[in-house]
């Protein structure tokens, strides 16, 4: 089933994610009004944090900040939420295999229902470019399918992570930078969030210099106003 949207801002779409008949959950893209063909764009994962909502439409309803369609409007991206659940558990769709299923069924669902619509290829095209991203409960899923074997991570040149280091895993990102030259990760965390881990986990990943990652000191923002202070200008 697809419900589709569109506005000032862009075309949405809230899908169902399946493979093989089996259904592995739901999940957001939204074409940006300046995006005429969808699979000439980078295209963004982007995997949420810890809430109280029942879906991604919810989610994303929820407060202002966790809506990122208005800013990109003018940009040439394509943006895709999974959704999982209130404590970040994505299932099948946080897996390598995973994310290339949500990928093909994204496409598809922008190609065939977005405007004008047109038919899609049985096997959708990849994007030209992939970035995943990641906020606050999102980041252990982002750190797993990063470093999966998935066949579209030949696509990805970026990783964004926004307050979601809880895992402990500040040196396995400085291991996967190191690993891979031709991606760039990029990293904030707030002076707000409070637990301090993401924090704790930016100063490892900042004591190991590296041509390819762009990290800072804690920003004064709320934990929730991360991602979207950093996402439009980082399009």
């Amino acid at each position: 089933m697809v419900t589709t949207a569109t506005d000032g801002t862009g075309t949405t779409h809230f899908f169902e994610v399946f493979k093989e008949k089996r259904t592995l959950g739901t999940a957001m893209v939204f074409a940006p009004a300046a995006v005429t063909q969808v699979e000439t764009v980078p295209m963004i994962v982007y995997y949420h944090g810890h809430n109280s909502k029942t879906s991604i439409e919810g989610y994303i309803k929820s407060i202002k900040q966790r809506d990122f369609r208005p800013a990109p409007a003018s940009k040439k991206v394509l943006l895709v939420e999974p959704w999982g659940g209130p404590m970040s558990k994505f299932g099948a769709l946080g897996t390598g295999d995973g994310l290339a299923t949500l990928i093909d069924m994204a496409m598809s669902v922008a190609i065939s229902y977005g405007t004008p619509s047109r038919p899609c290829p049985v096997k959708s095209p990849l994007p030209p470019s992939l970035i995943l991203s990641a906020f606050s409960g999102g980041g252990a899923t982002l750190n797993a399918v990063v470093n999966s074997s998935s066949p579209v991570l030949s696509r990805l040149t970026e990783v964004w992570a926004f307050d979601c280091f809880y895992s402990s895993e500040g040196h396995a990102w400085v291991k996967w930078a190191r690993e891979n030259g031709d991606k760039t990760l990029r990293v904030r965390v707030t002076t707000t969030e409070d637990t301090g881990s993401p924090r704790r986990e930016n100063k490892i990943i900042r004591a190991t210099p590296l041509d390819n990652v762009d990290s800072a000191d804690p920003v004064e923002l709320g934990h929730e106003a991360c991602p979207g202070t950093f996402i439009p200008t980082w399009i």
